[in-house]
């Protein structure tokens, strides 16, 4: 055990000795770094001049704000399940969106 910890001890000490660490090694502000594009070899920039547009045709809006809803439902009526409590009326509205989601995907 003992030269277990003396190889150790040395082992450190030999590493210390070799690649010594100045205390403005570490203090200094490190550089940003420079990425460059592999285009034209210049810095990376965000260009705020770029949007894109996506439209999201309506029933597929409607499909997902149905869904949504419905998660936030059921993940109140399972938390409550868990303390014993019981929603009437969130119940109601669960089997209502479900029942129209339902019915909007077989049409």
């Amino acid at each position: 055990m003992a030269h277990r910890s003396f190889l150790l001890l040395t082992f450190v000490f030999a590493s210390t000795i070799a690649y010594p660490q100045t205390f403005s090694d570490v203090s200094e502000t490190p550089q940003p770094l420079a990425l460059d594009s592999p285009l034209d070899r210049g810095p990376l920039a965000c260009s705020p001049q770029q949007h894109q547009t996506i439209v999201v045709p309506g029933p597929l809006i409607e499909g997902a704000k149905l869904k949504a809803r419905l998660l936030m439902l059921l993940r109140d009526s399972l938390a409550d399940d868990t303390r014993g409590i019981v929603n009437i009326a969130r119940e109601k509205e669960i089997r209502r969106l479900a029942n129209k989601l339902k019915s909007s995907r077989l049409e």
